[in-house]
């Protein structure tokens, strides 16, 4: 390993004082971040102000979809009871709202730049992706993010996604990528749905987030609520919506009503729920850290192994062409002019073979650079799709050296079986926090009196 030491950035320091503060287990896997990113960063699959610990959320995020009309809107009010209402831009279809807690009365409302700016946000540096998906979508960062304060109590080490709803619009593929992510990081998902609009539903772009839901760690997570306007005394046919919701391809979740009963056993569970989310999000931090170790070798090493074996065999398969050119040349020799008893001369041989290979050395250079650049843009592309945030191009570049070019070593530059050490090392004390944060939990059930949760779904 490098002597190189890799810095904790300002803002994740920040992160650092909180946890120490909060749990003891939730600070160790966040130093163990540091030993990550150390690894990492000597494999130059991040930089020197990235950390994969911005990868993950260190407080509860509760992401709640759903158009205007869903009752999503009233939910977040009766949920966090803030002196000043939530507001929600109904002209902006495509906008999700980051609402954190601020002490000051006074809300705020900053642009969309600063959460992507910010690693202490779940969005940071989604412009990044979004440019992926289109060049120049990242200037359109503001349509698609904003951030909102609110001194509520209930919003202190909470953070709320208002997300939009499922109607089709311009830029689908952003809001797509947007949402899902907000669903990878949250600790519960709520999805909302109008109870008078079971009849539009088809027309909705449901069937991808259905497909993303199924396949999530955490399907449990996705709780899908069915709501009606306060007037609207028709009883809710529960069993109608989840068999048309199946048809369009749900296949797990859970499902509650929303009714002015306050006393309903489904609010009740939905109340039990917001209320152990710290004990939820705890658990996710720890899961998503072991991943995310385990990432480094089965995702970002895997990809670079793969791309470096298809570079040498192109670049092989390009050598061999060219041999075989200059063997059907001497062939085409011998028959036309006798070419082979001249080759045969030990002399001749002698200089022949020497230039050949004085040939060939530049040219199994140049044509290795070539097939490189391919390989870099293929990386590229597959750091896309897979949505990492490490620098699988950077990586394979390490490779690029005159001796790794000419002999056959397959392994990426750096995965040593030093780094293979540390990271076990680094996993061996990641599955321990588990049973840290067992003990923590136990002894503060232990020693403080459950009191009972205020109502708020008190429609």
């Amino acid at each position: 390993m490098s002597s190189t030491e890799k810095s904790i950035s300002s803002s994740l320091q920040h992160i650092e004082k909180h946890l120490a503060d909060k749990n003891p287990a939730l600070l160790q896997a966040f130093r163990l971040y540091h030993e990550l990113d150390q690894v990492a960063f000597e494999l130059d699959l991040i930089g020197l102000d990235e950390s994969l610990a911005s990868k993950t959320s260190w407080s509860p995020i509760i992401t709640l979809i759903g158009d205007n009309t869903s009752g999503k809107q009233e939910f977040i009010n009766r949920y966090i009871k803030p002196t000043t209402p939530i507001s929600y831009n109904v002209d902006n279809h495509s906008q999700f709202n980051v609402i954190t807690h601020r002490e000051d009365s006074l809300s705020m409302v900053l642009p969309g730049t600063a959460v992507d700016g910010d690693p202490r946000f779940p969005f940071f540096h989604i412009s990044e992706r979004l440019e992926q998906i289109h060049k120049g979508e990242s200037r359109h960062i503001n349509l698609y993010l904003e951030l909102q304060t609110n001194n509520s109590p209930v919003l202190k080490d909470k953070t709320l996604i208002n997300a939009p709803g499922f109607n089709e619009h311009e830029k689908q593929s952003g809001i797509n990528l947007l949402r899902n992510h907000a669903c990878d990081l949250s600790d519960l998902v709520f999805v909302f749905f109008n109870a008078d609009q079971l009849d539009n539903l088809a027309h909705r772009n449901l069937s991808a987030f259905f497909d993303y839901a199924a396949e999530s760690q955490s399907p449990n997570k996705f709780i899908y609520i069915i709501s009606q306007a306060e007037n609207n005394q028709t009883a809710i046919n529960l069993d109608e919506w989840k068999t048309y919701l199946k048809r369009l391809g749900l296949q797990s979740g859970q499902f509650f009503i929303l009714s002015a009963d306050i006393e309903s056993s489904e609010q009740k569970q939905i109340e039990q729920k917001l209320a152990n989310i710290d004990i939820d999000s705890a658990y996710r931090i720890l899961n998503m850290l072991e991943q995310h170790i385990h990432d480094v070798e089965d995702v970002a090493i895997y990809e670079v192994k793969n791309a470096i074996a298809i570079w040498k065999e192109r670049t092989h398969f390009t050598l061999v062409a060219l041999l075989s050119v200059i063997s059907l040349t001497i062939v085409a020799g011998e028959i036309q002019f006798g070419l082979l008893a001249i080759l045969l001369d030990p002399f001749v041989a002698s200089i022949f073979l020497f230039l050949l290979t004085i040939g060939l050395i530049p040219f199994h250079w140049y044509s290795s650079t070539v097939h490189a650049k391919f390989i870099i843009t293929m990386l590229q592309e597959r750091q896309m799709k897979l949505g990492l945030m490490e620098n699988l191009p950077a990586l394979f570049a390490k490779n690029l050296t005159l001796w790794r070019i000419f002999l056959p070593l397959k392994e990426p530059m750096g995965w040593t079986k030093e780094t293979k050490e540390t990271l076990d090392m680094i996993l061996t004390r990641a599955k321990s926090l588990v049973q840290s944060l067992n003990n923590s939990f136990n002894a503060s059930s232990s020693t403080n009196n459950s009191q009972p949760q205020d109502t708020f779904l008190n429609l």
